[in-house]
């Protein structure tokens, strides 16, 4: 009776372990990354008019913004996912790696973005312009992310780096659902900035 009721604590032991020690790698199949696509698709669908005209320039801008920012932001997720340490590491340095993927993210996207639009002849003044309107709009959701990963790494709920990882995964798929509201709203104030350039 003794070596069965130990058998079974074992067990139970075994099974709570492996449950709290799911490897980070495992996240490369959440649904952030086809929410990604998803919205890169949904903005790409979306036509832009200018005075009741369909304005083939906003609706070009748009899509490229979209596909860059959603690709570069998939890339750097994935390997923020696959890094050899990040299963072990602390959570003080996990919290630096994740902040600095956020804003590596960023970088990159709005580089890359600028050079395409600068490359179709749209002006250093009106690519600024574009930005810093994307960003008044998006900036809600900067700010939630900020108090959400304070909140996450200062959760006595948040045990395992897994835990940590999914959960900021879940709050990156809801700011990528509102992603197409926000590039919406940018380039729908544009108004007809761009409406003479042959994007």
């Amino acid at each position: 009776m003794k070596v069965v009721l130990v058998e079974y604590i074992v067990l139970i032991v075994k099974k709570l372990i492996s449950g709290r020690s799911r490897k980070i790698i495992l996240l490369r199949d959440h649904d952030v990354f086809t929410s990604l696509d998803r919205a890169r698709n949904e903005i790409q669908n979306v036509d832009f008019f200018t005075a009741k005209k369909f304005d083939m320039s906003k609706t070009r801008m748009c899509s490229d913004f979209a596909d860059r920012k959603t690709r570069v932001c998939a890339d750097h997720m994935k390997s923020l996912i696959k890094l050899k340490d990040i299963d072990f590491m602390s959570k003080a340095r996990l919290k630096r790696v994740i902040i600095k993927a956020q804003n590596d993210m960023h970088t990159e996207y709005i580089k890359e973005i600028k050079a395409i639009w600068l490359d179709a002849g749209i002006s250093n003044k009106d690519v600024e312009y574009v930005i810093r309107m994307f960003e008044r709009f998006r900036r809600p959701v900067i700010h939630a992310f900020e108090y959400r990963i304070n909140s996450i790494f200062g959760s006595t709920f948040s045990g395992s780096n897994f835990d940590i990882m999914l959960a900021i995964c879940e709050m990156w798929a809801m700011g990528i659902d509102l992603l197409p509201d926000d590039l919406s709203q940018t380039f729908e104030n544009l108004n007809g900035r761009f409406q003479n350039i042959d994007y």
